[in-house]
């Protein structure tokens, strides 16, 4: 019966590993969105409205 554990391990480490996978793959979508923004307003200057 051990080999039923070591499925069930299994199982459950490919579970967290494509679960973090999409949540890097959300996280780095979201920054992407930050990035274009943050250039949109006119990057990081001193020199930026938005940014004062």
């Amino acid at each position: 019966m051990w080999f039923l554990e070591v499925i069930a391990v299994g199982v459950v480490l490919a579970i967290v590993f494509v679960g973090g996978v999409l949540q890097g793959e959300s996280q780095e979508r979201e920054h992407q969105r930050n990035m274009r923004r943050l250039e949109r307003m006119g990057g990081m200057s001193n020199e930026n409205k938005y940014w004062r």
